[in-house]
């Protein structure tokens, strides 16, 4: 089942005003209501199931639009419904910015990893240095997650360990209680680093089913690649002008992409 990216958008937009009145509570709790029917009913009534899933999506854009409530959860559930949707670009864009307030969430990790496995466009990301990927194989290699799980088994590690040497426990080599200690300090750097990174970069998703990049930031300039974009694409943000975003891709191309076709992760 395949979703028109603005079809959706005009649908949404034109039932965000029926549900203004309503609570947070209530929204929420008929989202996840019309996405419990839509996952029961996806197998024997495709039709129904995308308009249920069109009705969860609507009330949690709700509660992020108009209520303006931000957490790890609610972008969680809405990347959900629009991936059911077949809506790719805006299923990312939100699992991105749940991954943003919530970073070492696994199953936020684990649906963003899938839904980039089925977008049109593929890249190749540029190489790193490979010594400086060999030395810090765990900090490119390693989930945030798993990262951030290793770091508390190490830090308790560590304290633990100091803790029984403390005690007289002299059969406790110190040699692996700092061994621990260095651990954990390598990958709350890496966290940090991350953390400091996304704070200060900006990043976008394409919603648009397919976007021409430009040279330049006006429909009058040549098209920058022979092929469109399509949804789910993603990028760094180079420079903001009216309208338009000049950007870099993961695989170090630039172009400029009109703002209608996009929408930054914030």
């Amino acid at each position: 089942m395949r979703l028109a990216a603005s079809t959706l958008a005009a649908g949404l937009a034109a039932g965000g005003a029926l549900l203004a009145q309503q609570s947070a509570e209530s929204l929420f709790s008929e989202a996840n209501e019309y996405f419990r029917q839509a996952n029961e009913a996806s197998e024997a009534d495709p039709q129904l199931a995308a308009d249920l899933y069109r009705r969860a999506a609507l009330r949690f854009e709700s509660l992020v639009g108009e209520r303006a409530i931000r957490n790890s959860k609610l972008y969680y559930n809405l990347g959900n419904a629009y991936f059911r949707l077949a809506d790719i670009g805006r299923a990312i864009l939100s699992y991105r910015i749940a991954q943003r307030l919530d970073p070492g969430d696994p199953d936020v990790e684990r649906n963003l990893e899938y839904a980039r496995t089925i977008r049109a466009d593929r890249f190749d990301p540029q190489e790193r240095r490979p010594v400086l990927e060999t030395l810090l194989f765990w900090h490119y290699e390693f989930s945030l997650s798993i990262r951030l799980r290793i770091f508390a088994a190490a830090w308790l590690a560590f304290w633990g360990l100091l803790l029984l040497r403390r005690a007289g426990k002299d059969w406790v080599p110190r040699e692996i209680a700092f061994g621990a200690g260095a651990a954990a300090a390598l990958l709350l750097g890496s966290y940090l680093y991350e953390a400091v990174a996304a704070e200060r970069s900006l990043a976008g998703v394409v919603v648009a089913l397919e976007t021409v990049a430009r040279h330049g930031d006006g429909h009058s300039y040549d098209p920058a690649f022979e092929n469109p974009l399509h949804a789910g694409v993603e990028f760094q943000v180079l420079e903001e002008r009216p309208g338009w975003h000049r950007v870099e891709l993961p695989d170090g191309r630039r172009c400029w992409l009109a703002d209608e076709d996009i929408e930054l992760v914030r």
